[in-house]
């Protein structure tokens, strides 16, 4: 989970934001788990524009990939995974080619094949979401 703090709350951002929005300098997490940050692309009459969001949970990005449609839809999904999920010794940002389900847990596929976690590689999985077809269903 995300927090937010007062000290970090932007101020006078330079563009008018909508109704309930906030700009913040910082957040920070309160747990040590893998996150994911998603960059959506909507297009409109000028062009193509890019927005990023930090998620969570794959429940949301789940949810927020549901919406994809022709106006909008996510272009990519990077994981962001602790040291103790990727086994590198270091927290890494590495684009996901897809998530699975396996028994009660979630795998992650990156785009350069590694699993995460790695001791569930080997096992049957269900798609849940992939880069090619966005939510599965």
């Amino acid at each position: 989970m995300f927090e937010t703090h007062e000290q970090a709350l932007v101020q006078n951002p330079f563009f008018v934001l909508e109704e309930g929005a906030r700009r913040w300098a910082y957040i920070s997490q309160t747990t040590n788990d893998e996150w994911f940050y998603v960059t959506s692309e909507s297009a409109g009459e000028e062009g193509n524009a890019q927005q990023q969001f930090i998620v969570s949970t794959v429940p949301v990005l789940l949810a927020l990939s549901s919406k994809d449609g022709p106006e909008r839809w996510i272009q990519q999904v990077q994981l962001v995974s602790p040291p103790w999920l990727n086994k590198k010794g270091s927290w890494l940002m590495e684009p996901i080619s897809a998530i699975y389900k396996v028994d009660n847990r979630v795998c992650y596929e990156v785009i350069d094949g590694h699993i995460y976690p790695s001791e569930l590689s080997e096992k049957p999985r269900e798609l849940l979401w992939s880069q090619e077809s966005g939510i599965d269903g």
